[in-house]
């Protein structure tokens, strides 16, 4: 599997990530637990956040707490006072052609969106923005389901890793990952308005 594979270099996937609240991520949860007991081997191999860029260096607590800022402005634009929805479903593609499954957050980042010291870091952009539910290899189809009933405000911007379970072997290694998600940079209240 080259997921987990940065092109030629055999190193862990370094990751910048939305992660909602955790009481956010409840419906979620109980989401990957349906799509497991379907047959979905996938369904509890990826945490429950939203990749938005592939990193060649983890971004700096100043560059997150920008990114934060800017995030939240754009949540705030969305016509919803900075609430995250989702009302679909669709995959997030990484390199190799494995993807994460879940439901699109309603937020568009432009392509202006990374300043120019941030985006010497970005290798490529995650179109659509997904949360991931479930792990999907290669050319796996992806669950016909409606989205979780999602809508939060809180949520975190944090650098994150993952890579294959060393030594995992048996027939769900491909699924095998484990991750580590970086401090936190929360978005900020949306403002009164």
């Amino acid at each position: 599997m080259t997921l987990l594979n940065t092109p030629g270099r055999g190193e862990p996937l370094r990751l910048l990530v939305l992660v909602p609240h955790r009481d956010a991520r409840l419906p979620l949860r109980k989401w990957s637990a349906a799509m497991f007991a379907d047959g979905w081997d996938g369904a509890w191999s990826f945490p429950w956040v939203a990749p938005l860029a592939l990193l060649a260096k983890p971004l700096s607590v100043d560059e997150l707490k920008s990114l934060a800022g800017a995030i939240r402005e754009q949540s705030l634009a969305n016509g919803q006072g900075g609430k995250f929805t989702s009302e679909q479903t669709d995959r997030a593609v990484f390199p190799g052609g494995a993807a994460i499954f879940g439901p699109v957050i309603n937020i568009r980042l432009p392509d202006s969106f990374f300043p120019p010291a941030s985006a010497a870091k970005i290798i490529s952009r995650f179109s659509p923005p997904v949360l991931g539910a479930a792990l999907l290899l290669d050319k796996e189809p992806a669950p016909v389901l409606p989205p979780p009933p999602l809508s939060f405000r809180a949520a975190a911007l944090a650098n994150m890793i993952c890579r294959p379970v060393p030594g995992a072997n048996s027939a769900g290694a491909a699924y095998s990952l484990e991750w580590k998600i970086g401090a936190l940079r929360w978005l900020g209240k949306p403002a009164s308005r």
